[in-house]
This record gives C-alpha cells, sequence and structure tokens, in this order.
C-alpha cells in the first residue's frame, strides 16, 4: 500500500501568531548566517566622528546630540549607551544593528500581510514572506546593517513601519488609540533622523489609494477624522522645525538649508529615476561604461525636464482617475507611490554610482515598497509561475548581499592591519604618500574633514595609538583588491615616484578623487599609473611612509 501523503502546509498558517513569531525566527537566523562575517566590521569615517564627539562628553548632552547639528537626541542616547557597552568590538554592536534589520523585515511581512488582505488581494501569506526576503536580503541593504553610524537608519525605519501599521488599522478599525500610537512613534521618529518627514507623505498615499473609497470618507464624522489623521502630525512638525530654526538658525539642521532645502525639479526627478532604475536594473553592477552613459544621460538639463513633466502628468492622470483604478491595481500604485515619496528627502543629494556601494543606505526603507509593488503585482498573475521567478530573485538576492557582505569583511582586515602596523607615534612629522581610501567603495579611512584626520582619529579610537607628531595626508587610493598597495622611489632630495602596483586604482583625497595640488608641505602630480610626490618644507626627522598592500613601508 502507498502511505498517505501529509497535508502540505497551508501558507495562511504564517499569519497566525504563532506563525509569525516563527517568521521572525527565520529572518533573525538568516540575517546572521548573511551578515556574520561581518560582524567586525564597520568602525570607519562617521564612527570615529562620532567617538570623538562623545570623548569626555556627557551623559546629558545626548539632548543637543553630542554637537552634531541636528535634532537626533533618541539616535545618540542609544549610541551613548551602545559606546559605553560595547566599545570598538563587534559582537554588540553587529546583534543591535542585525535584531534591527530582522525586526524590520518582520515588520515588512505583517504589513505586506496586512495590505494584501485589506485590499482583497490574493496569495496574501506568501507573497508577504517573499518581500520580507528580498527586503532581509537586499543587496543595497548592507550598507546601514554593517555601517555602525547608520543605527538611525535601522531604528527610524522600524518607528515608520510601526506608525505605518497602526494607521493601517486605525482606517480599518476606526479607533483613536490606534492613531496616537502613529503619532507617538512619528515623534519619537522625527527626533531620530529625518526619514521620519516622509510618514505623513506616507498615511495620504494609502489612504487616497483605500480600495474602492478612501477609508474615512463614509464616517458620518468624516472632518474629525481627518483631522485626528493629519493636525497632530502638523502640529509636531511645526513644533520640530522651531526647535531646529532655534537650535541651528534653520528649520532644518544636518547638512543644512543650502542642501536640504534645494528644490530643482529637474535634478530631483534625475535622482529618483535614478534610485528606480537602480532597484529594477541593479545598474550599480553594470560595467563602468554602461553606468557612466546612464547617468550622463540622466544629468543632461533637457532629460531632468522630461522626467520631470512625465512624471507630473502621470501623477495628474493617476488622481483624476482614481475611482476607475481597479481594486488590484491599487496597493502596487501606491506602494511604488511611497517608493517616489520616501526617496524624495534625498532627492536633491548626490546618488553614487561609480563604484560598488556607497551611500546605498538612503534606500533603505525605500527598498521595501519597491518590493511590495513588484510583488503585489506579480501576486494576481499566473502566481504559480511568478512565485518560483521571485523565489528564485530572493536567492540571487542573498548571492548578491552576500558579495558585499565580504566587501566590507576584507574591508575591516585590511583597515586592522593598517592600525595595528603603525610604528611611527612619536615622529615629529609623518607624510603618507599614499593609503587606502576605500574597498570598492566601502568607506575605510574617509576624511571630509580637509584636516587629515581619518588616521590620527582611527588611530587614537579604534587602536589606541595616540599620535603626538603631525601627520600629512599626501594622497589615498581605492583598493579593487585587499593587496593593493603602491611602491615609492626616492628620486632626489624630498621628490618621490608613488606608483601602483596593479591596475584599478586612483588617487583620493579628503572624500573624493583626487588630481593635481599644492599646499605650503608638498607638491601633487598625478603620473602615468602613480603620481610624483616633492615634499616643500619636511621637519627634521620626518618620516615618509606608504602602503604597499601587506604593510607600512617607510624612509626614516
Amino acid at each position: 500500500m502507498r502511505k498517505p501523503v501529509g497535508k502540505i502546509p497551508n501558507p495562511d498558517q504564517l499569519l497566525t501568531p504563532k506563525g509569525q513569531r516563527g517568521v521572525f525566527v527565520l529572518l533573525f537566523l538568516l540575517v546572521q548566517l548573511l551578515y556574520w562575517p561581518s560582524a567586525r566590521a564597520g568602525f570607519v569615517t562617521d564612527y570615529t566622528g562620532l567617538l570623538e564627539r562623545l570623548d569626555g562628553a556627557p551623559f546629558s548632552d545626548f539632548l543637543n546630540s553630542f554637537g552634531f547639528p541636528a535634532l537626533h537626541p533618541v539616535t545618540n542616547f542609544f549610541l551613548y549607551w551602545f559606546h559605553q557597552c560595547f566599545g570598538v568590538q563587534g559582537l554588540g554592536w553587529h546583534l543591535v544593528h542585525t535584531t534591527l534589520h530582522a525586526l524590520n523585515a518582520w515588520m515588512v511581512f505583517r504589513l505586506t500581510a496586512k495590505m494584501m488582505g485589506q485590499w482583497k488581494l490574493r496569495n496574501g501569506s506568501l507573497a508577504a514572506l517573499i518581500t520580507a526576503l528580498l527586503f532581509l536580503a537586499h543587496p543595497y541593504n548592507v550598507e546601514p546593517v554593517v555601517w555602525r553610524v547608520c543605527f538611525n537608519h535601522l531604528f527610524t525605519t522600524l518607528l515608520i513601519l510601526g506608525g505605518l501599521w497602526y494607521a493601517l488599522r486605525f482606517f480599518e478599525e476606526k479607533k483613536p488609540a490606534l492613531l496616537w500610537r502613529t503619532h507617538g512613534l512619528f515623534a519619537i521618529a522625527l527626533l531620530t533622523f529625518e526619514t521620519a518627514l516622509v510618514l505623513p507623505m506616507l498615511l495620504v498615499i494609502f489612504a487616497v489609494m483605500w480600495p474602492e473609497r478612501p477609508p474615512l470618507s463614509g464616517h458620518r464624522d468624516r472632518f474629525r477624522q481627518w483631522l485626528l489623521l493629519f493636525a497632530p502630525q502638523l502640529a509636531l512638525l511645526a513644533c520640530w522645525a522651531a526647535l531646529n530654526r532655534y537650535l541651528f538658525g534653520s528649520v532644518v539642521g544636518h547638512y543644512g538649508p543650502e542642501v536640504h532645502l534645494r528644490f530643482y525639479p529637474p535634478e530631483m526627478a534625475a535622482t529618483l529615476t535614478k534610485y528606480f532604475l537602480k532597484y529594477l536594473l541593479f545598474w550599480r553592477h553594470w560595467p563602468h561604461g554602461w553606468k557612466e552613459a546612464l547617468m550622463q544621460w540622466l544629468d543632461q538639463p533637457a532629460a531632468g525636464w522630461a522626467l520631470f513633466l512625465a512624471g507630473l502628468a502621470l501623477l495628474t492622470l493617476l488622481l483624476f482617475s482614481l475611482r476607475k483604478i481597479p481594486t488590484r491595481l491599487r496597493l502596487p500604485l501606491a506602494a511604488l507611490l511611497a517608493f517616489f515619496a520616501v526617496l524624495l528627502p534625498v532627492s536633491n543629494l548626490y546618488v553614487s554610482w561609480l563604484l560598488y556601494a556607497e551611500n546605498d543606505r538612503y534606500g533603505y526603507l525605500a527598498s521595501f515598497f519597491f518590493s511590495l509593488a513588484l510583488v503585489a503585482s506579480l501576486a494576481q498573475w499566473r502566481w504559480r509561475l511568478w512565485q518560483k521567478v521571485l523565489l528564485l530573485a530572493t536567492i540571487l538576492s542573498f548571492f548578491a548581499a552576500w558579495q558585499q557582505v565580504q566587501l566590507w569583511k576584507h574591508n575591516a582586515v585590511v583597515q586592522q592591519k593598517v592600525l595595528h602596523s603603525w610604528k611611527w607615534a612619536q615622529a615629529p612629522e609623518v607624510y603618507v604618500l599614499a593609503y587606502p581610501e576605500n574597498y570598492r567603495g566601502t568607506p575605510m579611512f574617509r576624511d571630509f574633514s580637509g584636516k587629515d584626520e581619518a588616521l590620527v582619529m582611527s588611530l587614537r579610537y579604534l587602536a589606541g595609538i595616540n599620535q603626538t607628531g603631525r601627520i600629512y595626508e599626501v594622497a589615498q587610493f581605492n583598493l579593487a583588491t585587499p593587496e593593493d598597495g603602491v611602491d615609492v622611489e626616492q628620486t632626489a632630495g624630498n621628490v618621490f615616484k608613488v606608483r601602483f602596483r596593479q591596475w584599478g586604482n586612483w588617487w583620493w583625497r579628503r572624500g573624493i578623487g583626487t588630481w593635481n595640488y599644492e599646499t605650503p608641505q608638498c607638491r601633487f602630480t598625478v603620473d602615468g599609473n602613480g603620481s610624483i610626490v616633492e615634499l616643500l618644507k619636511p621637519a627634521p626627522g620626518a618620516v615618509v611612509v606608504w602602503w604597499d598592500g601587506e604593510a607600512w613601508q617607510a624612509l626614516e
């Protein structure tokens, strides 16, 4: 006799309380499996700037963000205690960041399942799990999970997803207490990071795109309900802007009004298009020539204006045909609108595209809405086929994310070699002719201060080495492999010929690629596959050093 075949598990069991707990455990284990190689990575660049602000500061200074020009007291409250508890040991930071990432993926699962149910779409539970897995393993989400100063991106996302969760429940259940939870989470998020500003836009989008009719339109006390939804948020925004104005002289801090309040429609439209194509076509991994051609085309003013006008026309058409949109299309469209809305605050910032990893953190929250739009669309047509395609895409996403994690792992290995082989703490002057700036786009010793502080601060705060003399960072370079380095030849007196030992590198200085320059201390000239450096006023006893790919080399 044939043995009876067991019952096929019902995917809807994932939505039971026990099933949801199981989903979180699965997501947590997967994120540990994926990110464990980078557990000791991410203590770079802005992290040493954080430690400098924390150095000697009392705990109460978290209220003014330890001197950082932005309204981030919640972020700095946590960062202070994380530093007190973990120092620069990776395991504690790793567990905090990966747990938050798993929680965010779990909220993605719950939100997707609830939205699929509210919009009466099929295959909701399995679609929710796939959306959560795509978010969890998205290669562009590696940067905020690994880089230890990106706690604000992770925590703000959790607060926004929580606020959206309670708002969706309010739309359904009409209980004001649910909405006050949304407002409370919004208030905390505003004091965590500027990404919080997108929550009111998300509420508008999902209220307007609610299935059949807006969730509050049939209520006899409709005006009061809409007032309850948005008046507290507008009041919180006004208080937030006023506090920024009082503390920083502008309604927005961080990069300042010159950056955040610069609205140029074609540039913003081009930036939003770059992000859309980045998530749709994964252009970051294209050959350099293809990426360059795409970016140059999008950066043309004519292309920017065309994209802006096309977007405006599509949005107008959507609003005028709102009642005619089929229910099955409303959620994918709402998710796509949410994707662009979430990116609006960064649409006037530069989109990094040259290397394999940089500034991906700005799309962390947006990646959820892109995945939701994709999965909610495909879940309605030939689902048996598309679920296999999406599961394959999830596996490929894990593979791509694993590669990004490996970049950070190798980054940390090189960083530790650079720091712990330093021997010139007592030298009166050290001229660093060349040393690593980034590894394939992951920042390592990036310096935006303009004061040659990256190496000094890393030595002090990450290796416990106090440099008594001055360090002059002549040039840095990007690493294509962990073994990349330079050779140096002293051609005459204080003149040095520096040559890359391999192809695929370029000179960097103060956070950007560099060319010929001169300071009172040195003259730097690009020369073929290398450079010529002339020291103009070296002090007696000055040391000249460079990184050869394995260790520091020196002329003393």
